[in-house]
């Protein structure tokens, strides 16, 4: 296997071992299975920038300011910050050499572009 898909499998694995996940919806009506999933795309990105020193926008904060815009519950809100900052400790023990590439920035570009479509459809936004 190569070096670039044994790291997209790491990745694949750390979003899918990043905490329990309750199934449901909180008060504001929102999937929280689907709020956890987006906020982990979103923190591999922000943990890659960070680690690669790459300047990118930080979709992860403005999608945990939308969250406490939406009244999602400060539980859920706070579970998901955790397994954000999870999610990028994670990240930053990674040898920069496998995940600084352009590859792995174009892979983890595509899910948070995603994961942000998903978030504007929960909301109701389409574009």
């Amino acid at each position: 296997m190569s070096r670039f898909a044994l790291m997209l499998v790491s990745l694949a694995f750390l979003t899918g071992c990043s905490g329990e996940r309750e199934v449901g919806s909180d008060a504001s009506g929102h999937d929280t299975a689907q709020l956890s999933a987006i906020a982990s795309d979103l923190a591999i990105q922000k943990g890659m920038s960070l680690l690669c020193e790459r300047e990118q926008p930080d979709h992860l904060s403005y999608f945990m300011a939308d969250l406490r815009q939406e009244s999602v519950d400060p539980a859920v809100r706070e579970r998901i910050a955790e397994e954000s900052v999870e999610m990028m400790n994670k990240i930053s023990t990674e040898e920069p050499e496998y995940i600084c590439t352009p590859e792995m920035f174009e892979s983890a570009d595509l899910r948070a572009t995603e994961a942000l479509i998903a978030w504007d459809e929960m909301r109701g936004i389409t574009q």
